[in-house]
């Protein structure tokens, strides 16, 4: 049985975060942590408590017979809701991605736990709706996107949804200059781009003959082309190889780029993540 938590404070992004969880147990066998996380300095605790009883009810009330846990937790975040979650199969938090100026310092902590955690991740954006799209997931020119794509292949046929691969390429700095060189190299640099692709999308029909999948080939950042579908996708899934928010924030991490402008759910999933 799949074992989630589910990080809620009664917010708007966590009831979208709420929503999306109970839509997912109904799919499969789920266990679900509620997990509530407070600071040691809080003395009014009674809130907490409510939110935790509001969430269990909503739970139980979409999918009877699954099995539901509260956790009231003292702790900073996101190290405590981190910890808590060792060994299991899926977190869940949501993020507001409409208050820029709240995502500065609170909006790390989800990126943070995303990009620290060992296990997948998936944020869930303030008024989250569900849809039909396809799952959108980046392909990478190495193993580092392996386990993001299974992840990605497991959701889509949990969800009958297709399975859209995006592979992101760019121009390397050209040795030699002019028109003709360039022009030379665009062609090579798309070629090796385009066999990335076909063969992501060959091996993945020959395992799933029946999971619909298409691929798209885009000149853009990895964000940027994420970013393309991400108003027509029900998920976007990115591998990540644990550099940290800081290291990310200074090297522009796709998953840090895509986090605040995706309006759809954003799931970030450690390269070797174990698939359940």
């Amino acid at each position: 049985m799949e074992r989630i938590v589910l990080g809620y404070d009664g917010s708007p992004a966590a009831v979208a975060a709420l929503r999306w969880t109970a839509d997912r147990r109904g799919r499969s066998r789920a266990k679900v942590d509620v997990v509530n996380v407070i600071s040691p300095m809080t003395r009014d605790r009674s809130l907490g408590i409510e939110q935790l009883a509001d969430a269990e009810t909503y739970l139980r009330e979409r999918a009877p017979g699954m099995p539901v846990e509260l956790h009231r937790l003292e702790g900073a975040m996101p190290d405590t809701l981190g910890d808590f979650s060792h060994g299991v199969d899926l977190i869940v938090v949501g993020i507001d991605p409409a208050h820029m100026i709240r995502a500065t310092f609170p909006g790390l902590v989800p990126l943070e736990l995303a990009m620290e955690s060992n296990v997948p991740v998936c944020l869930v954006p303030a008024g989250w709706v569900e849809a039909d799209d396809p799952v959108t997931v980046g392909i990478a020119d190495d193993e580092s996107s392996d386990s993001a794509v299974a992840f990605a292949v497991r959701e889509a046929r949990l969800t009958s949804a297709s399975l859209r691969l995006v592979h992101a390429w760019l121009m390397p700095t050209p040795a030699r200059y002019g028109a003709t060189a360039l022009a030379l190299s665009v062609d090579h640099e798309l070629a090796l781009h385009r066999v990335v692709l076909d063969e992501a999308m060959g091996s993945l029909i020959e395992a799933h003959p029946s999971l619909s999948v298409e691929g798209e080939l885009v000149r853009e950042s990895r964000a940027a082309a994420l970013l393309k579908f991400a108003a027509t996708s029900s998920m976007l899934v990115i591998g990540t190889h644990h550099h940290g928010p800081l290291t990310g924030a200074l090297l522009g991490s796709v998953a840090q780029d895509v986090l605040w402008r995706a309006t759809c759910p954003v799931c970030v999933v450690p390269n070797g993540a174990r698939q359940s």
